[in-house]
């Protein structure tokens, strides 16, 4: 499968550090390459192999290196937007951002024709104005984690100066930053606490950045007392199974753990019934299979974290720390 997402996360990270010319230029290359072979997909299932999430990052990686896309690239891009096909699991923010990001990117830098540059800047604005009217009453933009995409994108098209709906959201995002826990996430919220997108990386001038870089000493996270109690369930609906609750466990583990603790508990207290999978992707591990059901992109199902009754979990399985007491759920679910 391509790896376009994590590639074009590394291409933006590394054009941030302002390196010698030379070695990205293989990268770019190679980023063009999957991009391509991201969208062999489309030819059966309607949509990339990955997602139109890692396809927009491709796309706004290569326009921070100054590089052209092809314009059927864009325009699968522009299409997947206008037939609103950029979201899973009720919340499109992330993903319609970072298309928006690269739609701004390409018409600022002037790598896209007139009348190209002017539908995308179109596109942009109209993203923008959902990102408001996504907005929920506590300042959020569909969930935390999304919120400073959200913010990239009214920074980025200038919508900051006039949309009321930024301060609400910066107010809400100063609120929770102790959910910005990984590097992936801080990425995505240090650009926005400074007043930059993404897009800025495009435009640095790095033969003015000074070489302030500082390793940092990181404290081990301080240990927990005693043992809590989880109650672990996994639901699996019509019409995938035949029964909706196939598992239903309390799982002791130490007051500290996570839910990927839990899991790993619930493995070695029955290896031979609870048995689960995950793969590593640049927002931490995700879970991909559970008692042996796969949530996979081409049947468009993935698994839902949520705490009982019915909240989704705004965390990924190695940052929520759930209570003790508390009643988790693993819902195969459709996007």
């Amino acid at each position: 499968q391509p790896h376009t997402g994590r590639l074009a996360l590394y291409l933006l990270g590394l054009r941030a550090t302002c390196p010698p010319p030379g070695p990205q230029r293989s990268l770019v290359t190679w980023l063009k390459y999957h991009l391509e072979e991201d969208w062999t997909g489309s030819r059966r299932h309607g949509h990339p192999l990955t997602n139109y999430y890692q396809y927009g990052l491709g796309v706004l990686a290569l326009c921070a290196h100054h590089k052209r896309v092809r314009e059927e690239v864009i325009r699968r891009l522009l299409t997947a937007q206008h037939h609103g096909k950029l979201g899973h699991g009720g919340n499109a923010v992330d993903t319609e951002a970072v298309v928006a990001l690269a739609f701004t990117c390409l018409e600022q830098r002037r790598l896209v024709g007139t009348e190209l540059a002017a539908e995308l800047r179109a596109a942009a604005h109209g993203v923008s104005r959902s990102m408001a009217e996504a907005q929920g009453p506590d300042g959020i933009i569909g969930n935390i984690y999304s919120t400073p995409w959200a913010l990239q994108v009214f920074l980025a098209t200038g919508a900051c100066q006039t949309e009321p709906a930024f301060g609400q959201a910066m107010a809400a995002l100063l609120e929770n930053l102790e959910a910005f826990g990984s590097a992936a996430t801080m990425a995505q919220v240090l650009p926005v606490l400074h007043g930059r997108s993404y897009l800025d990386v495009a435009s640095m001038h790095c033969q003015e950045e000074p070489d302030t870089l500082t390793p940092m000493d990181i404290e081990p996270p301080t240990e927990v007392p005693g043992n809590k109690t989880v109650q672990l369930v996994v639901e699996c609906p019509l019409p995938w199974c035949y029964e909706l609750q196939l598992y239903d466990r309390s799982v002791p583990v130490p007051a500290a753990a996570s839910l990927l603790d839990v899991l790993q508990a619930a493995a070695a207290l029955e290896p031979h019934i609870f048995k689960f999978h995950t793969q590593d992707t640049s927002q931490g591990p995700f879970l991909t299979q559970v008692l042996g059901l796969e949530a996979r992109q081409e049947k468009r199902n993935y698994w839902q974290l949520l705490r009982a009754p019915n909240t989704p979990l705004q965390m990924g399985i190695a940052d929520y720390r759930p209570q003790d007491g508390e009643t988790l759920i693993l819902r195969l679910s459709e996007w």
